[in-house]
């Protein structure tokens, strides 16, 4: 699910104000400050502020079905629910209310923005010190992540390697026509596999699997890094990536680990950076053309063009980018 932010409220109140731009960093569009604060930039919410309670929105307390039917729909409602969180703010957002929801944390927080597919107007976080902060800035990274620069590669070697354990990763939702995961065996140089999401006449299409690799290969992930295919498990985030270099995260259901029949394929960028990853020798593992068709594995051919992405050269710590001198091959 790929949420637009950029129509959201992220308002946090900061335990402390040196936390200010710690919060803006993290995604914040308003904070709760008293007056006179700095708010590193950003608008406040408060009196005498750019977010006037009475004047901008309405504060309500939700308890009963009563208290929704009092909430107004001509300015922002910062709702602070009681014991039922969800199903009071799915009622509001039937009745068309803007509804701002007060929330702890980045998991209360992510849930309020998803509810219903659109979620709610926004989130006020109350209490927030650093560590909240910093959960909610990876938490809405990976909720709306930034778009993947793609290119183009030309195939140089399809080679068979024998007997592997390759990941299958099934995922929570169904991947539209051209749209994959970022595998490689190196970390700065990923091939756009395609899902199994295409018709064929000896087994039914599963448009939520992706047929990743090798378990030794990189996976791409939000927020910029990237997991080996075997550490991969329930409940874990993946970035899924179109054939514009369009994102949007989507949770593994499971990872399926088998021992197959294994092919290498490399390619090169115009600049002769190459891209190397092992997959699953059979028909229904595919990278996709730059015309966004998905190609089987078993229907490539030296000098054929394929999407890839290509990253800085450097090392990763953890999954993370960092700037060091790193040679794979």
């Amino acid at each position: 699910m790929t949420i637009k932010l950029s129509d959201k409220h992220i308002w946090i109140e900061p335990t402390d104000a040196a936390l200010a731009g710690a919060a803006a960093d993290a995604g914040a569009t308003a904070l709760i400050l008293p007056e006179g604060q700095d708010t590193a930039g950003l608008p406040r919410v408060g009196a005498g502020g750019d977010f006037q309670d009475g004047r901008d929105f309405e504060r309500y307390r939700i308890e009963r079905e009563a208290d929704e039917e009092a909430v107004r729909r001509d300015r922002l409602a910062v709702v602070e629910p009681a014991e039922w969180t969800i199903i009071p703010a799915e009622n509001l957002i039937a009745r068309g209310a803007e509804v701002i929801q007060v929330v702890d944390d980045a998991e209360q927080a992510k849930l309020a923005l998803t509810i219903m597919e659109q979620g709610v107007a926004g989130i006020w976080l109350r209490h927030a010190d650093a560590e909240t902060i910093g959960a909610m800035g990876r938490m809405l990274a990976e909720l709306a992540p930034s778009p993947v620069e793609l290119t183009d590669a030309r195939i140089t070697r399809i080679s068979p390697v024998g007997m592997g354990d390759r990941s299958c990763l099934d995922l929570i939702g169904e991947l539209a026509p051209g749209e994959g995961l970022l595998v490689g065996s190196f970390n700065h140089a990923c091939f756009l596999i395609h899902s199994e999401n295409v018709d064929n006449p000896h087994c039914a299409a599963r448009p939520f699997r992706v047929n990743a690799g090798a378990i030794h290969g990189y996976v791409v992930t939000p927020g910029d890094r990237v997991r080996y295919l075997a550490e991969m498990a329930s409940g874990d985030p993946a970035l899924v990536v179109g054939t514009e270099g369009r994102t949007r995260t989507l949770a593994v259901g499971r990872n399926k680990i088998e021992r197959r029949p294994m092919v290498q394929i490399e390619a090169v960028d115009d600049d002769g950076k190459r891209v190397s990853a092992i997959l699953q020798h059979a028909e229904t593992i595919r990278l996709v053309t730059p015309e966004g068709r998905a190609v089987s594995v078993l229907d490539l051919n030296i000098g054929d063009r394929v999407r890839v992405s290509l990253a800085e050269h450097g090392g990763r710590h953890f999954g993370r980018r960092v700037d060091e001198t790193i040679n794979e091959r």
